[in-house]
């Protein structure tokens, strides 16, 4: 099973990786050394398929990298990045997850991610609602002797307003989901 999905991983992988970039040079693709490329990879939180973008690439030198000690490497590597502290500080700068953590990680990494990318997400969502109602604002005192753009302009602050009341909302929710997991993990679940 597991060579199964590790077949199917690079198939998935090699499909991705014709309209990719070239990952390596010609020149890294002879000097690599595969398993510490591998846990590179994995400890930045590339997906088990990424070996085959270095695949594309080398194969273009006429190149074949050694895909078991990449694996191998790997392997070690994702389990530095797939943490549940890592989780947390990755949701919070609303960074990208390529879901790449393995099975037996997942959980541990992806809770603390999502609540945290959820607050993150939230806030961004409200910061640009204020940002929106603060341009209109500035907008409106920048009209002269136009009574109809103004109503107009002031009808869409107020609907912003309602939609950052519920975005405000969003984000105490999300906040408090925060909380809960925090508590949850010092509680031992």
């Amino acid at each position: 099973m597991k060579n199964m999905t590790w077949a199917l991983s690079l198939v998935v992988g090699a499909a991705l990786a014709l309209g990719a970039c070239a990952t390596l040079s010609e020149e890294e693709c002879v000097t690599s050394d595969w398993r510490r490329l591998g846990e590179t990879d994995g400890a930045s939180g590339k997906p088990i398929g990424f070996v085959a973008e270095h695949q594309a690439a080398c194969s273009k030198h006429g190149i074949t990298p050694d895909a078991a000690a990449w694996r191998a490497g790997w392997d070690g590597g994702i389990t530095t990045f797939c943490t549940p502290a890592n989780g947390a500080r990755l949701g919070a700068e609303g960074r990208y997850y390529a879901d790449s953590c393995p099975i037996d990680l997942k959980d541990g990494f992806e809770a603390p991610y999502y609540a945290n990318k959820k607050v993150y997400d939230a806030r961004q969502h409200r910061d640009q609602l204020r940002s929106r109602i603060d341009v209109l604002r500035y907008e409106i005192d920048e009209i002269r002797d136009d009574d109809k753009e103004r109503r107009e302009k002031r009808r869409e602050i107020e609907r912003l307003r309602d939609d950052l009341w519920d975005a405000e909302d969003e984000l105490r929710r999300a906040e408090d989901d925060l909380r809960y997991e925090r508590f949850a993990d010092l509680v031992g679940r």
